[in-house]
């Protein structure tokens, strides 16, 4: 299977785009340093009650600097402090009060404390540039920075790329800066690249949307500040702390975002978008991997306010519901919108607004059992494994081995079968590096959505149409059930094959959906 893999990938793939600050060299650090002195000096020197001088922060660094042209960065943290300095001229001396003087004045600290204390790099990022180079494929470093080419030489990197995108070049081209794409643009044509045989690396948010904005092949967060989740929401198609851990041959999601089971539904022209004007849409949304990124631990799964807010504009719209394998009280207290339709462990449990309510007559009869499941489970059978979180819900049990060690997985799996043959009643069920103990019944999500259009007569096939957006292997019962009355929408991938009509490649593209369908 590997080696299918591999070959699939260099067919699709011919460049690799890679962000110099964050990815290939330790600078964030000094630029953030940088930064911090030249804003916190600045704003130490205004008397003016209207404007915000509190130092500068992390997260100030992060939200409106971080990735962007240094005179956009001075721009965009100025505004944050409600402050606006005329723009003045590139050729502004450092001690000018405009965002051109400033800028300038960042430039010189940086390259003070570059001069002062040198440069590191990442070395498991240099490793696998020499590998990759090594097979043949092309190299490019981007940057907003017009120092990049001085940093590249300080510690002998020049060799490793075929092209230079920089701030100066950007300058010399007038290339817009993050988040819009150009210079990721630019790096490809110079590499004689389609920007969707291109990977592009970004640490910076500003940089993963660029990525996605230029319909780039696969867009790879490095979250080299514990940013993955931030990344993820925001345009990475996958996220790595370490390219020690990124196989870009062996990974079938990657190979799942280059080569999808079904139609990108933002290629696939006019005529599903057209479908809204004709029938109303009926909206159903898994949650984890859907709304929220895939996370380590199940409670850390928080919803963006981002996210919330477009939820919140589609209910005002639309019918949502979600339907989750999460229990029904969690689920409310993570969205917390009083307007959508909230279906618990898979649809065993369901309320909504105008006392909206159903539990399922048989599923109560289990409670007592899987009580004594989860006790078997966690006393007896995994008790040596190691990172293996049993999460009890009402009506399921989850055993998560994302955080497993290799050695015990077989365990989880063998535990869970031997479970179901002593325990009658229960089933098995799997997911994203999780298997479920659930109720053996015929129940599942796509009969919860169709007692939900039920009970609220949406279900005239010549007015409405149901949509169901989900990722995982537990949402195929409700992509099967919607075939020939709505559509299902797979994010991502989960490794099988899919019922789905369509395809989104991640929550960036679930965002860019909602807001589509919203302007409908």
């Amino acid at each position: 299977m590997k080696e299918s893999l591999s070959d699939v990938f260099k067919e699709m793939i011919r460049g690799l785009i890679f962000d110099l600050d964050g990815v290939i060299t330790k600078t964030q650090k000094v630029h953030q340093s940088a930064w911090k002195e030249l804003f916190d000096d600045f704003l130490g020197s205004i008397d003016d009650v209207s404007v915000d001088i509190r130092p500068m922060s992390k997260s100030d660094y992060m939200i409106y600097i971080d990735g962007k042209p240094r005179y956009e960065g001075v721009r965009s943290f100025l505004r944050s402090r409600n402050l606006e300095l005329d723009y003045g001229s590139i050729h502004d001396t450092h001690d000018k009060s405009t965002i051109c003087g400033l800028g300038n004045r960042k430039n010189l600290i940086f390259n003070k404390l570059i001069d002062q204390d040198g440069v590191d790099v990442y070395e498991d990022a240099i490793e696998k540039i020499i590998q990759w180079r090594n097979l043949g494929f092309k190299t490019a470093i981007v940057s907003s920075s017009k120092n990049c080419k001085k940093i590249v030489e300080k510690v002998g990197l020049e060799n490793l790329f075929d092209t230079r995108v920089d701030g100066l070049v950007s300058e010399e081209l007038h290339l817009r800066g993050k988040p819009d794409p150009d210079i990721f643009i630019e790096a490809a044509n110079n590499l004689k690249c389609k920007p969707q045989e291109c990977v592009v690396f970004e640490d910076a948010i500003s940089g993963v949307h660029a990525g996605q904005r230029g319909n780039f092949g696969l867009v790879v967060g490095v979250s080299r500040f514990d940013n993955r989740s931030s990344l993820l929401e925001n345009g990475a198609d996958i996220a790595v702390d370490t390219f020690k851990e990124l196989d870009l041959f062996g990974d079938e999601e990657i190979l799942a975002i280059l080569n999808p089971q079904k139609p990108p539904i933002f290629n696939s022209g006019k005529s599903l978008f057209s479908k809204f004007k004709e029938k109303r849409a009926v909206i159903f949304l898994d949650y984890d991997g859907t709304l929220t990124p895939i996370v380590n631990r199940p409670e850390d799964a928080v919803i963006s306010d981002e996210m919330r807010h477009l939820l919140e504009e589609l209910s005002e719209k639309y019918t949502v519901a979600i339907i989750t394998g999460r229990d029904i009280d969690d689920i409310k207290k993570f969205i917390n919108l009083d307007n959508l339709i909230y279906a618990g462990s898979h649809g065993y449990s369901i309320i909504g607004p105008n006392d909206l309510y159903k539990e399922h007559e048989k599923a109560e009869e289990i409670v007592s059992t899987l009580d004594e499941v989860e006790h078997c489970l966690v006393e007896e059978h995994l008790r040596e494994t190691k990172g293996v979180q049993v999460e009890r819900k009402r009506y399921a049990i989850a055993v998560h081995y994302r955080n497993a060690r290799d050695s015990d997985i077989p365990t989880v799996y063998r535990s869970v079968k031997q479970i179901l043959q002593a325990f009658s009643g229960l089933k098995l069920g799997e997911g994203k590096k999780v298997v479920e103990i659930k109720p053996d019944l015929d129940w599942h999500k796509g009969k919860a959505i169709f007692w939900i259009l039920d009970e609220l007569l949406l279900n005239d096939k010549d007015k409405y149409i149901p949509i169901y957006i989900g990722d995982d292997i537990t949402d195929e019962d409700a992509f099967r059930s919607l075939k020939g009355t709505g559509f299902g929408i797979l994010v991502g991938s989960h490794g099988q094959t899919t019922n789905a009509d369509y395809t989104l490649r991640n929550i960036y593209q679930v965002k860019k959906f909602f807001r589509k369908i919203l302007d409908k």
